[in-house]
Order: structure tokens, then sequence, then C-alpha cells
């Protein structure tokens, strides 16, 4: 009788903690829109390099629906435009998270991502480094293939328009 109760016993926990994945998984700050329910990060990092490097990130701030693109070259060379300002950088994966680094924004301090995907698409999820929450940021509109806006990445910073 005891062998049933344990077993038993350690089989509801692993039920619950079966359980409780999702719901860790979705204990993201979302004050403008919710992560599709069908969202599943990006672990591997061979997956999130591939996804990401030698492409064309266009895609929608969540906030107020501002419109960002950005270039990452294999290299781990960036460039970011917002606002009609050009923000060179550096990107990498670390671990389950893409970072970016712009010497031109918030003093140059990594900003780092996790990337999920749904039926609905490509979804960025900040990690704030201070208290370690994480932010539904961005919707991507699209994954182009190369640098199809010819986005400089040798190029200084800049806030002309940058249209191609």
């Amino acid at each position: 009788m005891r062998t049933g109760r344990g077993t038993w016993l350690i089989a509801a926990l692993l039920c619950l903690a079966i359980q409780g994945a999702p719901a860790e998984a979705r204990n993201i700050q979302d004050p403008w829109r919710q992560l599709p329910a069908d969202a599943k990060p990006i672990i591997d990092p061979a997956a999130l390099t591939a996804l990401l490097a030698d492409r064309t990130v266009r895609a929608i701030y969540l906030p107020d629906g501002t419109e960002w693109r950005e270039f990452s070259a294999a290299d781990g060379r960036t460039v970011w435009e917002f606002h009609g300002c050009l923000h060179p950088g550096t990107w990498r994966v670390s671990g389950s998270a893409v970072c970016y680094a712009y010497p031109t924004w918030d003093d140059g301090r990594p900003q780092c991502f996790m990337v999920y995907q749904s039926g609905r698409g490509t979804h960025f999820v900040w990690l704030d480094p201070a208290t370690g929450d994480q932010w539904l940021m961005s919707q991507v509109v699209e994954l182009a293939p190369g640098n199809p806006d010819r986005l400089p990445l040798d190029g200084a910073p800049g806030c002309a328009d940058p249209a191609v």
C-alpha cells in the first residue's frame, strides 16, 4: 500500500510539473498583446542562428505598431533601422537567446531576446537584464533572405532616411 501511494504521489507531481511547464513558459509580461497559445520558443542555438543569420527582419513593436528592420550578417555584424535612424552593431546567439549590442543604443549594453514561433509567425520577447522579466515586444512581419534593403553594416550611425 505504501509503495502504491508513493508511486501515485510521484505520478501526480510529474503531471503537475508537466502541466505547470506551459504556464511557466507563459510567464511573459504582455501588456500589449498575448503571445499566441501555440507559440514555442526556439531553444536550439543552431536553429536560432540559422533563422537569423544573413536575413533581414521586418517587424513591428507591439506597444505602438512602430515598424523596424534589421539585417544580421552571418559574421556577427548587424544594422538596425528604427525611426529612420541606423544603428550598426553586433549580434550573437547566447544559449537560447539572441543578443544585440549597438554603441548608439542604451550605452551599448546588449539587448537579449527569446524568439518564439507560432502559426501567426515569429515573435521577439525581450529579457529584462535588471529583473529577469520577459516582455513580448515585436511581431515579425517578414524574414527576408539576405539584405534586400541594402542596410549598410559598416556605415556610421545616422538618422537620414535609410530607404533604398
